[in-house]
């Protein structure tokens, strides 16, 4: 696993990096259950209510996203889904697990 940094998406570039030092989707799993399925669910399809709006089903949006697009979304925020304070190793290991249990990509 490779460790570069720490702090959001910087370019394109850099997420490439990461993702070409081989992400591990069993971590990613785990940052899921920490920072994600309580909203999304286990399945991705949960939209639980945050601030009135229902969470994305992952299943549908995930195929449109590319990796910059998703690692954007999950380190800055979107609508009323709050910033992860994840790292850039650990979001390239999230989307690892994303792709893999949902597809896209």
């Amino acid at each position: 696993m490779c460790r570069v940094g720490a702090g959001g998406v910087r370019s394109r570039v850099l997420l490439l990096l990461l993702l070409a030092c081989a992400p591990d989707p069993v971590a990613g799993e785990e940052r899921y259950g920490l920072f994600c399925a309580s909203c999304h669910g286990a399945d991705g399809a949960a939209g639980v209510q945050v601030n009135g709006v229902a969470a994305t089903d992952l299943r549908s949006v995930l195929p449109a996203l590319d990796e910059a697009t998703l690692a954007a979304i999950v380190q800055e925020g979107s609508g009323a889904m709050p910033a992860q304070r994840l790292d850039d190793a650990d979001t390239a290991d999230l989307i690892a697990y994303l792709r893999e249990r949902f597809g896209g990509g």
